[in-house]
């Protein structure tokens, strides 16, 4: 999907390049900033979402060892903190997927108002 918007986004330069109408060149440019913008913040939900996978990791080795030592109190609490965090590293995959939709969406707006001039 990345390299996808990467291309588009590489598209979108060339056309701005070559179109002639101010308007839309401005218009395209707008989108091409948001489309950036927009796969920014993916990247940052990507990164927030290993970074709560990591965590999840950690609170799953925690409920491994309590689990062999018997306290099965504290590996239920672990557990309940993994699974928190498996909500969580979710959550920024969902919203990593809504943002790269967005980015394709600006893209594509991109290309269209330099094909209407």
């Amino acid at each position: 999907m990345k390299r996808i918007l990467l291309l588009m986004l590489l598209m979108t330069s060339v056309y701005i390049v070559l179109a002639q109408s101010d308007y839309y060149i401005k218009k395209a440019q707008s989108y091409q900033r948001e489309a950036e913008y927009y796969q920014k913040k993916a990247d940052g939900y990507r990164r927030e979402a290993a970074y709560y996978l990591k965590k999840a990791e950690g609170y799953q080795r925690e409920v491994a060892y309590y689990t062999k030592r018997g306290d099965l109190h504290r590996a239920k609490t672990y557990s309940r903190y993994a699974e928190n965090e498996m909500d969580k590293y979710e959550t920024q995959l969902r919203y990593a997927a809504q943002a790269d939709d967005k980015a394709a969406m600006y893209l594509r707006w991109a290309a269209d108002a330099l094909r209407k001039q």
